[in-house]
């Protein structure tokens, strides 16, 4: 093989703009090639058979671009070229010396011109080409129902439909309009649209001529779109009413003319209809300098009290609220009233700073032209109802400020107040009814689940566990009406406690009897079947019958302490478990001395209800009760000679005191009282004669001097300031 090199001789420089370039001489490229001696030669070869490099062009004075486009031969795209380039002719000349039987279809294809007398072929354009960019535009028009409207219930929508002969698809865009409140703009993308009709699919083309027939695959194609006949686009009936010059010029040419009258008119959308009355109706708009208003009326609120009555609607109700009204641009914000426990979320508006529309059923139909009138100072009045957005508002009150602003602008001095008319009146809250308890735990604990969620411990009464502590009314019981003949006979001690309400029932053992003694219920709280609550005192009585647990109890007898306390509705506290002699209680009185003597003194001040710093005879028997001394008056007779030697009447917190130091003495005081007293002989006792002498004879009776002489001697013809005898 020989091996050769090539070697540009002209200089290849860049440029842009090859008008610009600059002349230089024709580009030569040499061939060198090697001799056998190793000489070599060059040959200068032609250079317009080489391409033009990216960014280079040739400096040949003839140079010029070469036209190269397509175009359609026998159904085919071609290359066409410029018939005086070089290169063309040439490749042309190869083509002819070659015969169209060497180079077969494809010289055919490449140089339609060459082969034109030995291959007759009929010249025809593909559809592809014919019908590329072509597209057929229709105006149409679709009425669609719609029942939210108040007046008319439909709107009319306008449409652009177009056509595209290339593979008869369709494409349907809305026009759009400004503020029509519907999403407008592409309404179907370009697709084969099915042939149907109103109802489903049609066997018949829908708008089609009588001489078209349905095609086979079911689709709308271009003969079935006629102006004023429907065109259904999946299941919409579009009104087609107009199309361009050119949809025109392309049925006439296939012999299926259009409509050309004008009858087929879009109707008017009543929706524009209305707002276009409604802006010819607005008037001119005052001219209003807001500098102005602002600087005379800034930070100056009228407020008014107003309430919105719900209670029409369900689960409405009366609620308050506040209007404030700005003097510098008429506007109104409606503030809501916090009311404590009223279940409400926390909004601090029912309606932001606006103005706010007279008429606001028009307002709301009218969007975008606006309402004429809005509320201004001069429209509120107190008594006097306004519509905030449907919402009926009674204004019953203003402020200081908002009546004489009235007063000033309007010369309105009578403002009434309304605010006791629309006050809801007063109902007493329905008791609560208290279920029955369910057993689990005592009545306290279940009513303490019904007063509150968390439930509580129920509080005790302290004052009665103090007072009644230990105490306890005992009675003979028997059964009433005893279910068996064994239980006839037993007797049951039953004891009411005092402190808590509670019952207790032992059954005292009895010999050979065959039952076993003891407990026969414990201590608790019972209620009384008769009434529903717990057992009282009052309940027991000789020959009541008490129910508990389904067994019934006659009371047979009572004790003392339980008669008496009975008797005295519980007054009297006189229990045999506090009885005591006068010595034990001057014992007692002398310890609780010298262990606490501040406290024994401030018990003695407590006695004295007068603050006199005496106590009487009744007071100081009322107040060993208190300390839980069972003592009668007749049995305190030595105690009170003792505390009140010169029988005053009353005793001192000196003789209170001297008679507490000298208890030691008490015993032997005692004694020679009894001895003294002569109950036997039927002689009257110191208290009895106090009833029927004077202190001046009772001082002067020896038996009185006797008595007195253990107590310090008698103080003849004295007589206390508080001797009640």
């Amino acid at each position: 093989r020989l091996g050769c090199s090539f070697a540009l001789s002209s200089d290849l420089q860049p440029h842009r703009d090859p008008q610009r370039a600059p002349q230089h001489h024709p580009l030569q490229l040499h061939r060198v090639t090697a001799g056998p001696a190793g000489a070599s030669s060059a040959t200068m070869l032609d250079s317009t058979g080489i391409p033009n490099l990216p960014g280079y062009m040739p400096q040949a004075q003839n140079a010029r671009r070469s036209r190269v486009s397509l175009d359609y031969q026998r159904g085919m795209s071609v290359v066409t070229t410029d018939e005086n380039h070089p290169t063309a002719n040439a490749q042309r000349a190869r083509v002819n010396a070659a015969g169209a039987g060497s180079l077969g279809l494809a010289a055919s294809m490449m140089f339609p011109g060459t082969l034109k007398a030995k291959v007759e072929a009929k010249p025809f354009t593909p559809q592809f080409v014919s019908m590329d960019n072509k597209c057929l535009s229709f105006k149409a028009f679709l009425k669609e129902d719609m029942p939210e409207l108040p007046n008319d219930g439909f709107r009319i929508r306008k449409f652009n439909i177009f056509y595209f002969l290339l593979d008869h698809t369709i494409r349907v865009s809305e026009e759009r309009e400004e503020n029509s409140g519907l999403p407008q703009g592409g309404f179907l993308k370009r697709a084969r649209v099915p042939l149907l009709a109103a109802d489903g699919p049609a066997s018949v083309p829908v708008g089609a001529a009588s001489t078209s027939a349905v095609p086979a695959d079911g689709f709308v194609t271009w003969e079935h779109i006629r102006i004023g006949q429907p065109l259904v686009v999946y299941g919409r009936a579009l009104s087609v009413v107009d199309c361009d010059q050119f949809t025109r010029d392309f049925y006439a040419e296939n012999k299926q003319p259009q409509q050309s009258n004008t009858a087929h008119m879009v109707p008017n959308d009543p929706y524009f209809m209305r707002r276009k009355a409604a802006e010819e109706k607005m008037s001119l708009k005052v001219p209003d300098d807001r500098r102005q208003r602002f600087i005379a009326f800034n930070r100056k609120v009228l407020r008014f009290y107003c309430q919105w009555d719900d209670r029409a609607a369900i689960y409405g109700e009366r609620r308050p609220y506040i209007l404030h009204f700005y003097l510098e641009d008429d506007t109104i914000e409606i503030c809501e009233v916090r009311l404590p426990n009223d279940g409400r979320d926390q909004f601090s508006k029912l309606l932001r700073r606006q103005k706010l529309p007279v008429d606001t059923q028009s307002a709301l139909q009218d969007i975008g032209s606006g309402p004429a009138r809005f509320y201004t100072d001069a429209n509120l009045r107190v008594g006097e109802r306004i519509s905030v957005f449907g919402r009926p508002f009674l204004i019953y009150d203003c402020d200081d400020f908002t009546r004489h602003h009235l007063s000033t602008k309007f010369g309105l001095d009578q403002i009434p107040d309304l605010t006791d008319r629309i006050r809801t009146p007063f109902v007493a809250m329905p008791e609560r009814e208290v279920p029955p308890p369910m057993g689990i735990g005592s009545e306290e604990d279940s009513l303490a689940s019904l007063n509150s969620l968390i439930p509580k411990p129920p509080r005790r009464d302290e004052a009665k566990l103090m007072n009644y502590a230990g105490k306890a009314l005992r009675f003979l019981a028997c059964m009433h009406e005893a279910p068996a003949p064994e239980d006839e006979g037993r007797k049951f001690i039953l004891g009411y406690w005092l402190a808590d309400d509670a019952i207790s029932i032992f059954e005292p053992p009895a010999q050979n009897s065959g039952i076993v003694g003891g407990k026969f219920l414990e201590r608790s709280v019972r209620n009384n079947p008769d009434t529903g609550k717990k057992f009282t005192f009052k309940d027991f009585f000789i020959g009541a019958i008490i129910k508990v647990n389904c067994y019934n109890f006659k009371i047979l007898d009572v004790d003392n302490f339980s008669k008496k306390f009975i008797e005295t509705d519980g007054k009297s506290m006189r229990s045999s478990l506090y009885t005591a002699s006068p010595t034990q209680i001057m014992q007692n009185l002398q310890k609780r001395y010298e262990e606490a003597k501040e406290a024994l003194r401030a018990a003695f001040h407590v006695m004295d209800e007068d603050r006199s710093g005496n106590i009487t005879h009744e007071e100081f028997i009322e107040s060993l009760t208190l300390l839980h001394y069972d003592i009668e008056m007749k049995d305190a007779e030595p105690l009170l000679i003792w505390f009140d030697p010169d029988w005053k009447g009353y005793i001192s917190y000196a003789d209170f005191c001297d008679a507490i130091i000298r208890a030691a003495k008490f015993p032997a005081f005692l004694k020679e009282y009894t001895l003294e007293k002569g109950i036997q002989n039927g002689k009257s006792s110191p208290l009895r004669a106090m009833k029927t002498t004077s202190p001046v004879q009772r001082s002067g009776s020896g038996q009185a001097l006797s008595i007195g002489s253990q107590g310090g001697g008698s103080r003849p013809g004295t007589q206390g300031p508080r001797d009640k005898s």
